[in-house]
Formats: structure tokens, C-alpha cells, sequence
């Protein structure tokens, strides 16, 4: 047995010999894994300074497991600020305190061994102070946030949260720093919404008000709680053949107009051909080119919308769809002015085209009184012998329909070159 033993050990030192220890990795402990240790730093490190933010950009480190991300301020000691996977090569900084010079620095992490540190040193601007929040006001179906101006701002972000959320960031870029309010038009009834202000500046942000200011929407825009001088509102339905027809609140003066309704045209400019529409015509003057049109959006036919016109004496005409403001017009000419009427009207285009305009729960607000009991009259500016305004439900339901085909035009007469010719018209006094 003890020859055995060393002829065995003899075999041993042979095979060493052959084969050093510091040459076959096999072995565990030579320069091949002392070089596996060896992580390499992260290369091309930029660091580039927005409004409100430092981003980092890194070229990705062969075989990276993780990232670790360090700030520094001058030549203080450095700050871990996170850990990212080996597959990122960027991340952004929103909590530089600024003011001065800061130092970036990026490692990598591969099998638990840190490389060393890749640094970048930008200027960073003095953090702005917290902007003090002013007021939440509600009109015309949008929320209105006012702040005071914050010393070093250089814009504003602002974040909302609905109904005791959190709060999220509503704005995609800063606004600008000579902003000091922010309307909200995207509020609906009955919800609750807070709102808050950050400042920004070169790389830096302010802190912000945790609670901000808070207010829950009212029921949707009527007669009773929209500023106004004049008003006039209605569920209206539309249907009708032929190439066009529409249903419309009006407010006229004898030279000037605006109208608000539900309009089929298979003529309507692109993307409105051959759709139905609420359409505004804003009618400046009776001078040719002093009409405005616009389609805040597509409706649909047979189908019934509550919309409201509101004048106010400044000439802002505003425009509403089931109690949501969807646009707005200014009339000079129907500023200040002590007889507005207030009309409602059903048009077609052609001869042979038809309009069958359904108004009820008519309401009308004029010289900024609405009397929810006033009975009001009714006059028949009808325009077309083949339509017909029934006023008899208008007493007891305060309903109006207005339906008929459109006849006695020439072949050349439609309703944008003989519009005086082509409508069923009630007026109230």
C-alpha cells in the first residue's frame, strides 16, 4: 500500500509539471479569472440639463448585470440614487437641490464585482421656490388654476388627481414662466379634482404644495348656472333626406347672427362629407366673407342632444352639448346690444331636400333675467311654403317642430345663395 501511495503521488507532481496551475483556468485561481473580475467602466457618459430635469445617457457595459448611479455637489461625498438593470443606458434626475456644480457618476455591476466610476459634472440652476397656489375657480364646465409668480422659475408643471387619486402630471412641457394660470377643460360633473404647481429650472425642480387645491365640478351647464346676457337651450333632434338640413338655436340682431345646431351636409368640407355635425355660423355682418363656420364635432341624426347658445354683453358667443361647453365664438356686433332675438330654425338645402327639426324643453334667458314661470310668444318667420313651424305644444311642453320639403327655389338657389328662402323659423318675444 505505501508503494502504491507514492507511485500515485509521483503521478501528480508528473501532471503538474505538464500542466502548471497558473496556466489552465481549469484550475481556478489563475490571471484568466483575475482578468473575469476586472469590470469595465461605462463609456460615453452625457449628462444633459432640461427644464426640470438632468438626463443620463450611458454606452451599455458588455455582460452588465445592474448599474448604480451616483450624485455628488461639488466636492462633496457621493450619493447612491439608484440602481438600475444592465440593460438600461439612460435615466433622469428630477430632485437635483441645484444651485452650482454637480458630478454624475455611473458603475457597473457584473457578478457581484463594481467597476470603477464614469463621471460627468454639469451647472445646475438655483432650484426655484415653491409656487404658491391662488385660487380653483369653476366656469363654463372648466376648472381655472391661478398661482403666484416663484422666484427662479423658468416654467410651471402642473399635476392633478381625480376624486382622491394621486396626483399625475397633466402638463407634457413646462409652461412658460410668464403663465400663471392653467384651465382644465376635460372635467366632467359631479367629480372632484385637485390640482397642484411644481416650478422648474435648468435641471432643477421646486418642491409643491402635497394637498393643492381642490373643487368638484356641478351638475352640467344650464340656463340657470351659465353666465350670460342672453340664452336660449333646447333638446333638439334632427332628421331629414336629401343633400342637407339642420336644426339651430340663433341669436340675431338685423345685421349680425350667430347660430349653434346638429347640420347632415353631403357637400361639408373634409373630414364633415356627407356626416352630421354641431355646426356654428358666426355671422360678423351681412358683407360677403363676414361668415365664420365651424364643426366643433360629429353628432348623429334622430338622436336628441341638449345644446345651448349663450351670449354675453362682451359679444362671447358660447356653444354647449349636454351641459359641456364644446366651443366659442366673438360677435362684436351682438356686444352691448338691448334686443337680442332669440330664434330657433329648420333649414334644407335644395329643392326636394326635407328637414324634420324637433325642439322641446325650450328655455330662454334675455337682458340676464330667466324667469323659469315667464310664458313667452311666439312669432312665424317661416321663410318656405313647404315647410311648416307647430307651435301648439309649445304652452304645455314648450316643444316646437318644424318639418317640410323644401320647394320654390330656381335651379340655381340653394341655401348658401338664398338662405332667406329656405327655412321654417319660430322667434320668441
Amino acid at each position: 500500500m505505501k508503494k502504491g501511495r507514492k507511485f500515485y503521488a509521483s503521478l501528480l507532481l508528473f501532471a503538474a509539471a505538464l500542466c502548471p496551475l497558473s496556466g489552465n483556468p481549469d484550475f481556478g485561481t489563475g490571471p484568466a479569472k483575475a482578468a473575469e473580475a476586472t469590470v469595465s467602466v461605462p463609456r460615453k457618459l452625457l449628462a444633459t440639463v432640461k427644464s426640470g430635469y438632468v438626463k443620463l445617457n450611458w454606452t451599455k457595459t458588455a455582460g452588465a448585470d445592474h448599474y448604480f448611479i451616483y450624485r455628488k455637489a461639488g466636492s462633496g461625498s457621493y450619493k447612491k440614487l439608484a440602481t438600475v438593470k444592465g440593460t438600461v443606458t439612460s435615466w433622469i434626475d428630477r430632485t437635483a437641490p441645484g444651485g452650482g456644480k454637480f458630478t454624475y457618476a455611473v458603475s457597473a455591476v457584473k457578478n457581484g464585482k463594481v467597476s470603477k466610476r464614469k463621471t460627468v459634472t454639469k451647472t445646475l440652476a438655483s432650484r426655484p421656490v415653491q409656487p404658491k397656489l391662488s385660487a380653483l375657480t369653476y366656469s363654463n364646465n372648466a376648472l381655472k388654476l391661478t398661482w403666484q409668480k416663484s422666484a427662479n422659475a423658468t416654467g410651471y408643471l402642473i399635476y392633478r388627481k381625480v376624486s382622491g387619486g394621486k396626483f399625475v402630471q397633466v402638463t407634457k412641457t413646462p409652461l412658460n414662466a410668464s403663465v400663471l394660470s392653467y384651465t382644465d377643460y376635460t372635467v366632467q360633473k359631479n367629480k372632484t379634482y385637485s390640482y397642484t404647481v411644481q416650478a422648474v429650472a435648468a435641471g432643477v425642480r421646486s418642491t409643491y404644495s402635497k394637498t393643492g387645491l381642490t373643487r368638484t365640478c356641478p351638475e352640467y351647464r344650464s340656463i340657470e348656472n351659465t353666465a350670460s346676457s342672453y340664452s336660449i337651450e333646447a333638446d333638439v333632434k334632427l332628421a331629414g333626406t336629401g343633400s342637407g338640413y339642420h336644426a339651430k338655436l340663433v341669436a340675431c340682431t338685423a345685421t349680425s347672427a350667430t347660430s349653434f345646431g346638429i347640420q347632415y351636409d353631403k357637400y361639408g368640407i373634409p373630414p364633415y362629407t356627407d356626416k352630421t355635425a354641431f355646426i356654428v355660423e358666426n355671422v360678423k355682418s351681412n358683407n360677403p366673407g363676414d361668415q365664420d363656420y365651424s364643426r366643433p364635432r360629429l353628432a348623429a341624426r334622430n338622436k336628441t342632444y341638449h345644446l345651448m347658445l349663450t351670449i354675453r354683453k362682451n359679444g362671447l358667443c358660447e356653444f354647449y352639448v349636454d351641459g359641456v361647453r364644446v366651443g366659442y365664438a366673438i360677435n362684436k356686433k351682438l356686444a352691448n346690444q338691448n334686443d337680442i332675438a332669440l330664434r330657433i330654425e329648420g333649414s334644407a338645402r335644395l329643392n326636394g331636400d326635407s328637414v324634420s327639426a324637433s325642439f322641446s324643453n325650450i328655455r330662454i334667458k334675455k337682458n340676464e333675467k330667466y324667469d323659469a314661470e315667464r310664458s313667452w310668444n311666439t312669432y312665424d318667420f317661416t321663410t318656405n311654403t313647404g315647410i311648416k313651424a307647430n307651435t301648439s305644444r309649445f304652452e304645455t311642453a314648450r316643444a316646437v317642430t318644424i318639418k317640410g320639403k323644401v320647394n320654390g327655389l330656381t335651379k340655381d338657389q340653394d341655401w348658401d345663395s338664398a338662405y332667406d328662402k329656405v327655412s321654417g323659423i319660430i322667434q320668441f318675444w
